[in-house]
């Protein structure tokens, strides 16, 4: 059926309890701050998903939900 109907299917993994792992670490101290290069406000959600996608510029950016 998906040859006859032409559908594209695409695939998603989700990820389970890697979610857990990380939010113990975090509560534990691990230290993040060396791995974020760039903190945009919510306003400017655009220009950071545009930053992060350019890995010549940015390795991990944050949106600051509390920014302006």
């Amino acid at each position: 059926m998906v040859v006859t109907r032409e559908i594209t299917m695409r695939g998603a993994f989700r990820f389970d309890h890697e979610f857990d792992d990380a939010l113990s670490l975090l509560a534990s101290g691990l230290a993040v701050d060396p791995v974020i290069s760039h903190t945009r406000p919510l306003a400017r959600a655009v220009e950071a998903f545009d930053l992060a996608g350019d890995r010549s510029m940015a390795a991990k950016v944050l949106l600051d939900l509390g920014g302006e």
